[in-house]
């Protein structure tokens, strides 16, 4: 009996594969399950990619206009809020752990333009602290920041829903302002003031956009005889440090009336189902690459068919059962391979198709976003391509095991 070099198992697995016997048939019935293998690889990187992308485009939006931490008053504003950063800082050590804060002052009215009124939240905002911040300044569209008291800044669909422009008037309508003293059951009844528009914002979340709008602090807490006083503080943590264990320690730290947030806490639903959503879907697209690992199965029992009496004369010239699995287990992880690699580059080109051109738009009433963004993660598409792999391979086993087993005479008396 002859021994066969290790060699040349390599060598016959391609040639099996790219074999012309029965026309050509078995080539292409391995390249439909390639083809499946491609499309279930594809469509697990292109669904996680837009559904990290939205993920993320919403964490954006939200970090843009709240930083990472926002510490809040649930009561009336806040006396001195000097003391409060500094126990801020104390708490959450600048430089080390905090990056910088601003303070601003948030109420919920009535905004009228020329075509129509809208309720809305005006915020008085430290426009050279928010900068340190918050993105709101790189998120204008038209225009400029305030810059005196009475100027403001509107969210574009806000502006949009009212109909305001750059250099046009609104109205502001407050239900109550405060008297200037303590008590927050002292105050004095409806006010309206103008502001003049003197830019748009698009914050990247219709929720912000429809409803926000922002002036200087100093002019909102005279506008609402609130003088020195605010609602809120905002913080953005150094890179790498946790915005939810922050917001914990300011929470407990503070006590009633202050609460602190990390930024993922805004819309905690919204993001609870988009997990949920994307679990889901990755689960049912990978029956795409299941069904392809079946098609490598039938593909590889075609080929231990029709290559039935070949392989039975390499047995009975010194071929090892061990040779002949790892034939047909090269067989079937070249076909995994193959698949797999032009999954990744095709699904890679297809985010980047997505991405560059906004392919796929949708009603930002709805999604909060006017389009489909796309984020790619490595570490996902890694585990993507590694577990199509393991399927593909564990479907080859089964008629790996099948040929290292089979007589070379039954091959012989029947091929």
């Amino acid at each position: 009996m002859i021994r066969m070099s290790r060699s040349i198992v390599p060598t016959l697995a391609w040639r099996f594969l790219l074999s012309r016997v029965s026309g050509g048939f078995l080539s292409f019935i391995a390249w439909i399950a390639v083809l499946g293998v491609l499309l279930g690889v594809t469509a697990l990187i292109v669904v996680t990619s837009v559904v990290n992308g939205y993920e993320s485009e919403l964490g954006r939006a939200i970090s843009s206009l709240n930083g990472d931490v926002v510490l809040y008053s649930r009561g009336e504003p806040i006396q001195d809020p000097e003391k409060i950063e500094e126990k801020i800082k104390s708490l959450l050590p600048e430089g080390q752990v905090l990056e910088s804060l601003t303070s601003s002052f948030i109420m919920q009215l009535m905004v009228s333009g020329p075509d129509a009124v809208s309720g809305a939240v005006l915020e008085g905002i430290d426009v050279e602290r928010e900068k340190k911040v918050t993105a709101l300044s790189k998120r204008i569209v038209t225009g400029r920041m305030p810059e005196t008291d009475y100027e403001v800044v509107l969210g574009n669909a806000l502006a949009e829903k009212i109909g305001a422009i750059e250099g046009s008037e609104v109205r502001v309508s407050v239900p109550y302002i405060g008297d200037g003293k303590d008590s927050s059951s002292n105050t004095q009844g409806p006010k309206a003031f103008n502001f003049r528009v003197v830019g748009r914002v698009q914050l990247g979340m219709y929720d912000y956009d429809s409803k926000y709008f922002f002036a200087r602090l100093e002019g909102v807490q005279k506008a609402l005889n609130h003088p020195g006083r605010v609602t809120s503080f905002k913080l953005k943590l150094k890179e790498g440090q946790s915005a939810k264990a922050a917001a914990d320690k300011l929470s407990e730290a503070f006590g009633f009336p202050f609460r602190a947030k990390d930024w993922s806490a805004f819309n905690k639903n919204l993001f609870a189902a988009i997990q949920l959503e994307k679990a889901v879907l990755s689960i049912l697209l990978t029956a795409i690459i299941m069904v392809a690992a079946f098609n490598v199965i039938s593909t590889l029992m075609m080929m231990l068919h029709d290559k039935e009496k070949e392989i039975a004369i390499l047995k009975a010239m010194g071929f090892s059962p061990k040779q002949a699995f790892r034939l047909f287990l090269i067989m079937g992880v070249g076909i995994g391979m193959v698949g797999v690699a032009l999954g990744v580059g095709f699904g890679f080109f297809v985010n980047e198709v997505i991405d560059q051109t906004h392919l796929i738009s949708i009603p930002p009433q709805i999604y909060n976003l006017d389009h489909l963004p796309v984020l790619t993660r490595w570490r996902e598409v890694i585990a993507i391509a590694g577990t199509a792999l393991f399927i593909v391979v564990g479907a080859t086993l089964f008629p790996a095991i099948k040929v290292a087993r089979q007589s070379p005479l039954e091959g012989i008396r029947y091929g």
